[in-house]
Formats: C-alpha cells, structure tokens, sequence
C-alpha cells in the first residue's frame, strides 16, 4: 500500500472512532452527572454545546439568504457582499470536488490487504516492545529521571481544557513565559495533542511513545517501499527501526521529545525519497507534512540534526550535467507546506527567541570522537554504555545507536545494489555522514567560528539516531539483493509408497535465521531502558506541605525530575523548577516554600515541616502579589490559571501592584474593569490606587493567533495541491506523475 491510500484509511478509522465517541457521550449527556456537573471535561463539552448552537443558528441563517442567489439581482451585480459571495460560492464548489475526488477516484479505493497486513505486523512489533507502557495507571511511569519533567509541557492541554486562551501562558515555571515558543517541548504535535486530551499527561505520552515505536517503523517500511524492495525487507528493516538502539537508548533519560522527534525525522527521509521518485504533487505534499511534524515535535537536537542533513537534497535535484533539474521545485513547496504548517510554532518561538538564553558549550564536551561513534551500531553491551570507553561519558542516552552486526554489513553489500540510483546511493551515504560529523562535533566547531549560537546544542551524540533509517535503507538493499541472487538448492530424495520423490529446498531462506537473530538482539536490548516503576508516596506528601492559599511560587527537591510533572498537576508553579532555557537578563522568583535534603537553602528563614529526609522551608515575605510604595507593602490574593489572573488588593495607600509573573508582549490588564497600562521590566505592574480593588489580567498575544491563521492557509494549501488537476500548476512543477 502507498502512504496516501494508508493515510487516507487512518482517516476513515479516525471519522468511525470519533462517531462512536460522539454518540456514546450523546448518552452521557442525557445523565444527571453530565446536568449537573461543571468540572473538567463536563464543562468543555457543554461549551461545545453552545458553540454548536451558534454554528447552527449562522447555518440557518445562510440558507435562508439562499432564495436572494436566485434572484436576478444577485446574478448580474458585481459590486461589494455580492462579488464575494461568488467567490465563496466558487470556493466551496472546488473545496467539494476536491473531497469527493478523493472518493470517487477508484485508484485512492484499491487498498492491497497485504499491505495493510504488514503496516498492521509493525504496529503488533511496536505494541510488543512497548507493552510496559499500556498500564494505564498514572502513577506507573517509563523509566528516566527526565521524563516527569520532559512531558512539563504537555500540561498546555489540561491547561486549554481548564480554561481555553489561558493555555498560551505557560505560568508554571521561573516567572511564566509564552507557552507556544518552547522548543523543548513536543506540546504542539498531534500524537501529544490527542493522547493528552484522551489520556491525560502521562498516560498520554506512554500511549504517545508506543504510536513514535510504531511510526519510526512505518518510516522504514515507507524507505524500502521507495525502494522498490520486496516484503521480506520491507519487514525486517521496519522491525529493526522498532527496536533500533536510537529508540529505545533514549529512555534510559526517559526523554520523550527524543524518541517522538527521531520517528517523525524518519518519516522524512521516507518523503524526500518519494519525491525524488517524481510522484507528483502529493508526494511534495506529504514531505510538507511530515517535515512539519518533525518541527513540532520538539526537542531541538534532532530538528538541527535533520535540517543540517537537507544540503544532502542536492544529489536529488542536480543530474550529471551539474545542473539542476525540475524536482528542485517540488522540494521548495514542500518546505514552503511545511513552514506554514508549523507557523502556530515558528511565529511564537521567533518572536521571543531574541528574550531566551541557553547554558552553551563550544568545545561540545559530551560528544564522542567521529572514529569510535560507528562501533556504537553494534555493541550492545550495558555496561559499555555506562562506562568512559571510547572517548564518551558514562550516560548511555546520549550513545546508543545498536542495530547489531547483521544490518551493518548488509548496509555494506546494500551499496553494490544496481538497484539504487547513484543519485539515492549519494543521497542516503552524505546524510550518514553530515550527520555523523554533526554529532560528533565535528561540524559544530567548524560553524561556532561563524555563530557562537551553535553551542547550545550541548549534547550533539542524540543526533546520531537519525543514521539509523538511512542505514537500515541500506541494510533492506543489501537484503534484497541476497535474496535475489541465484542460490543453489538442495534436493531430498526419498520414496513414498514405493515411487521415489524430490523435495527442493531453495537455501536463501537460511537468511531467515539471520533475520530473526538480528530482531532478537535489538528485542533484547531494548530491554535494558524501556521499563516502567511507580512513583513513591512520598512524592504527593511533600506536594501537599508546598500547596498555597494563593499563587506563590515553590519549589520541590532541586534537581529531582520526579517532583515536576505531578507539581504541575496539582495547580503548583514551582521556581526554578526545571527549564533546559532562561530569560535573557532576568531572575526568576523566589520560592515562598522550598523543600531540600540539603541543607537550608538561602534566604529562607522558617522551618515548616519535615518528611522524613526532607524539610519544608519558608521565606515568609516573599510574596507573589502585593502593592508597594517606597516604605510599605501589602499583600494581595492571586487567583487564576495560565494567562489568567485574578488579583485582590485592600490597601490604605497608593502605590504600585507587582506580580511576580514575567511581564511580555501581549499580558493586557483592567482594574475593577477599567484598561490599566501594564510597565514592568521584570515583572507585570500597575498602578495601584488605596482601596479595595480588583485586578485582572489576561495574555492575549498576536503572534499565536498569526501562527494559527498561517497554519490554516498550510492545510488549505495542502489540500488544494492534493487535488489539483491545474495544467499551470502542473507545467510549474513539471511533474505529470500522480503518487
């Protein structure tokens, strides 16, 4: 099956699921439960109820201006509501024909069972290797001591069904910032989005872990398919990425941006090598999508690591003439789809860009010497990876690549394969070793000489994970060869009733014990990091001594990752907490209750509580709201959520409110609903006048809702080049083959 035939059947299960959802909460809502309720969840889909309303009141609306189009009037005028109306008409009338294209199409229709059988066997092979993640309790997380504070950022969802726009503020940590410019974070991907709001924060980005299993896997078939290699490479190439050391080495930190960002980087690989095949629009349209979705998938590492491998596009699109030919056009739209499908991202993250640093080092430190990183494809011992040895540190997540010795040298005989295009051979060797080169430090320190920036990617080795698809591409080629070749075969003669009888058997199926050794060795490796524990009750009681009665900032154990992600749960804001960034010339606030193993942390004066090892400290005056004046200070009451805040202040003088949240572009403010001007360098102040009033304060930036509107015009542009049967359009891409 080609990608868009099963892309277009995930869709289909996707609209038969999302039925049954809707009228299973149909029954729900006729409940007392549902009447009653305002919480959670029950009070978003009572929102949607009254969206819907609307939507269906302007519908009634449209249709009753129906009768007006049939009038004369409306056929001969040219001028103002009228001219647009007819291009709306227009508009709508190629959108449906576009759709029912899709359908009515008997080519998109013909889905081959044998490929849907093998998407389905490497998503079995996912679910079997990530079956530790389907215990749906809460409290049962993946191994790593990072992965409590990797998956921080998806709280922007729990967040959005608490209290919509509020969502654009992460308010959680050092002092806020704008929630949509993390690059860390992997918030803005669908796989995060959907798991999130189904599932909840970390059964999500369980479920989430196995689906980037399951995809890294579909990437690989996808490769081979491009190919044009048969099944059994196919398969095995797919089951190795699942099990590839890139993968499942990464949770050994349990950092999850890492594992979902190498699936979706591999997905591209699998899109460039279609387009560079000439299949047409929709191939360009799909290497936009899954380009986009590598940017959002957060992390940082991998992106640069994919990006810096794209020069690599120029064997593709220069032929041996060395000039370029016409496929340089598709590649162009592609990433044009891609930019604008990521502007809800890339807008945010380059407006505040300029206001964040990150800790840098330019001499890249933890990365491994160029000559040893290739022995990490085939060492599989733990032990290695927690050792010195060959020029690395003791942290197996920054190393692991294993896939074993058999996929290697079948990478090797994979080169001699006539099958390959020179162009494919080039294209596939300069990406391993670009991206060799970049995780090695290599590159890196050649470019520091021109931007010192580049030292922020202070762990290059990560990037190494993304050799392993290419490799494998290679291995599947070197496969596929073998099996071609013209093996002898062994006849058994032996008789049967007294007439004799000859059984051939054909000796390249001997390469079947080769195969499933090499799965087993990566089945066995994977075993060393993807585990789960239960988190320890004494995370929740030390929790429940930092709660407050308004919002000030706390802090749990420094340096513990166990404590972020339930901290966030339970409606903290925890300072600093963990951040891989930090703003550029500012401090983040003061904890007003920290707890510490330690010893007494400074500025803190009071002893609350102790649990067990850990004590509860205080400084009692470190207030997150109070109006102030030159010899005074009042504190105020803070409520709220996210971008929402609500401030209380009885004072018997005039001063100013400060509010200990990071002040920035788009934070409007109102006093007992009046607009009040918002100054601040640091942190968000008002004037505050003597009395009893009442501040609110709401972010509403511009550049999420640019971002938004921009991704839009990338779905639209998306789908009008799927279905676009323009002869111009055609003539400019110079492509006459349909995917």
């Amino acid at each position: 099956m080609n990608p868009t035939r099963f892309f277009i059947l995930a869709i289909a299960i996707g609209v038969v699921i999302t039925a049954y959802i809707i009228w299973k909460l149909q029954k729900f809502r006729e409940t007392d439960t549902y009447q009653k309720s305002q919480r959670g969840i029950i009070k978003l889909l009572k929102w949607e109820e009254q969206m819907v309303l609307k939507f269906q009141t302007t519908l009634l609306g449209l249709f009753s201006k129906q009768k007006f189009r049939g009038t004369d009037t409306y056929h001969k005028s040219e001028e103002g509501i009228i001219k647009l109306l007819k291009w709306g008409e227009r508009m709508v009338l190629k959108f449906q024909t576009s759709v029912l294209g899709l359908f009515s199409n008997k080519k998109n229709r013909r889905i081959k069972p044998a490929l849907l059988l093998e998407i389905l066997l490497i998503g079995i092979w996912a679910f079997w290797i990530g079956r530790e993640y389907l215990n749906f309790d809460p409290s049962i997380i993946p191994s790593g001591r990072e992965f409590s504070s990797a998956i921080q950022t998806h709280h922007v969802w729990t967040r959005f069904q608490e209290c919509g726009w509020c969502a654009l503020w992460n308010g959680t940590v050092r002092g806020g910032y704008p929630a949509f410019a993390d690059t860390h974070g992997s918030m803005l991907h669908p796989f995060v989005i959907f798991s999130t709001l189904l599932l909840g924060v970390v059964n999500g980005a369980k479920f989430a872990l196995i689906l980037s299993f399951w995809f890294a896997g579909i990437a690989q078939w996808w490769i081979a398919r491009e190919l044009k290699f048969s099944r059994i490479p196919r398969l095995w190439s797919s089951g190795m990425a699942v099990v590839g050391g890139h993968l499942a080495g990464r949770m050994e930190l349990g950092i999850f941006g890492v594992v979902l960002s190498t699936a979706m980087a591999s997905l591209v690989f699998g899109a460039i090598l279609s387009v560079a095949n000439g299949k047409g629009k929709r191939a360009v349209v799909l290497l936009g999508i899954t380009t986009a979705s590598a940017l959002l998938a957060g992390q940082g590492y991998i992106q640069a690591g994919l990006i810096g491998a794209f020069p690599a596009i120029l064997f593709l699109i220069i032929d041996n003439k060395m000039r370029f030919n016409d496929l340089w056009k598709d590649y162009l739209v592609a990433f044009i789809i891609a930019g604008l499908l990521s502007a809800v991202f890339l807008i945010p993250f380059a407006h505040f860009s300029p206001n964040f640093v990150k800790d840098t080092d330019l001499e890249f430190k933890v990365a491994q010497p160029l000559k040893f990183i290739p022995l990490n494809y085939v060492i599989d011992s733990r032990d290695f990876y927690l050792n010195e040895s060959l020029g690395k540190l003791p942290f197996p997540h920054l190393y692991t690549l294993f896939i074993g010795w058999v996929p290697i040298l079948f990478a090797f005989y994979g080169l001699s394969n006539k099958a390959l295009k020179k162009s494919i051979k080039w294209f596939i060797s300069s990406s391993v070793l670009i991206i060799l080169l970049i995780s090695s430090g290599d590159a890196l320190k050649l470019i520091s000489y021109i931007w010192k920036g580049v030292g922020g990617i202070r762990h290059p080795p990560q990037i190494a994970g993304l050799t392993v698809p290419l490799i494998l591409g290679l291995s599947a080629a070197g496969l596929d060869k073998l099996l071609k070749l013209d093996w002898p075969k062994l006849d058994f003669r032996f008789s049967e009733n007294d007439v004799p009888q000859i059984k051939t058997f054909p000796t390249q199926w001997i390469i079947i014990i080769l195969l499933v050794f090499s799965l087993y060795q990566g089945y066995k490796f994977t075993k060393f990091w993807i585990y789960t524990f239960e988190e320890g009750p004494e995370i929740y009681l030390v929790l429940e001594e930092l709660q407050t009665d308004t919002l000030q900032w706390v802090e749990p154990p420094f340096g513990e990752h166990f404590y972020i992600e339930p901290a966030i749960r339970l409606g903290l804001k925890t300072s600093p907490g963990i951040m891989t960034y930090r703003w550029k010339d500012r401090n983040f606030p003061e904890a007003y209750l920290e707890a510490s193993h330690s010893g007494q942390p400074d500025g803190t004066s009071e002893v609350l509580t102790n649990i067990n090892t850990i004590v509860i400290y205080s400084r009692p005056d470190q207030e997150y709201a109070a109006v102030i004046n030159e010899t005074q200070k009042t504190p105020c009451q803070a409520q709220g959520t996210g971008g929402n805040l609500t401030v209380t202040c009885d004072a018997e003088y005039n001063g100013r409110l400060v509010i200990q949240e990071n002040n920035w572009s788009g934070w409007k403010g109102w006093m007992d609903g009046k607009s009040v001007n918002i100054f601040g360098k640091q942190w968000i102040s008002v004037e505050a006048p003597k009395g009893n009033h009442t501040y609110t304060f709401r972010y509403q930036p511009w550049d999420v809702p640019l971002g938004l509107v921009l991704s839009g015009a990338g779905i639209i542009l998306s789908i009008f080049l799927w279905n676009s049967t323009s002869p111009l359009l055609d003539k400019i891409l110079n492509n006459k083959k349909e995917l």
